[in-house]
């Protein structure tokens, strides 16, 4: 069908069939009540999307969609992840860290796909990074700038009760490097996988976790 013949969208309205269907994505990853997105959402979801880039101007919402896109990650990330993280200590902590980066790639691999006209059209005419990159960002400066030294403090605290003799979940420590290099790794900053290069070695000249490997 060509864009002459395609009905308009218009931004509040498709916007607010978006944000919920978005919504009911969040809710299915923190376990909530409600019902789960079916194939027939996610097709809706793309559609939607698609058609609110793809009118000529100025019904062409691309780039208000971007703006949507990364201000849903900024959001939940405040409002979700953060507070998940902040009320928790030591390896309790170091847990639910790794559920919550996990959750943000399923709701970044799921919403990407909606968006991603943009990945395709839009973003690379503006240099803009891909969406993929913008969610793990936003995580990058809102949730590992935040909490990075808590983070560190639980992973030293373990490592050195280990020295002392006591028993500690390696497997835990391990997870938590592996995600760091990961972070570094998708938003391309340099200091995630440091911090796991320098515990590495921490661990190494203690002779802790001598099996230990960064993936």
């Amino acid at each position: 069908m060509s864009n002459s013949r395609q009905k308009i969208i218009y931004f509040e309205e498709g916007w607010n069939f978006v944000q919920k269907g978005i919504k009911k994505l969040q809710n299915n990853l923190e376990g909530l009540p409600g019902p789960s997105l079916t194939s027939v959402d996610h097709t809706l979801l793309y559609t939607t999307v698609f058609n609110m880039c793809t009118n000529k101007p100025p019904h062409d919402y691309s780039q208000e969609l971007y703006i949507k896109y990364k201000e849903t990650f900024e959001d939940y990330i405040k409002t979700t992840v953060l507070p998940s993280l902040k009320e928790k200590k030591d390896k309790v902590l170091l847990r639910e860290l790794l559920k919550r980066w996990s959750n943000l790639k399923t709701m970044t691999y799921w919403i990407s796909k909606y968006f991603s006209y943009l990945d395709r059209f839009h973003l690379p005419r503006r240099s803009l990074p891909s969406l993929e990159e913008t969610s793990f960002l936003s995580f990058y400066h809102l949730a590992y700038d935040e909490m990075n030294r808590q983070v560190m403090d639980a992973i030293v605290s373990m490592m050195n009760r280990k020295s002392a003799g006591e028993t500690v979940e390696e497997t835990l420590i391990n997870e938590i490097l592996n995600l760091y290099s990961e972070i570094g790794e998708r938003t391309r900053k340099n200091e995630p996988k440091q911090f796991a290069e320098t515990l590495m070695m921490k661990a190494n000249a203690t002779s802790f976790m001598s099996r230990l490997q960064i993936g």
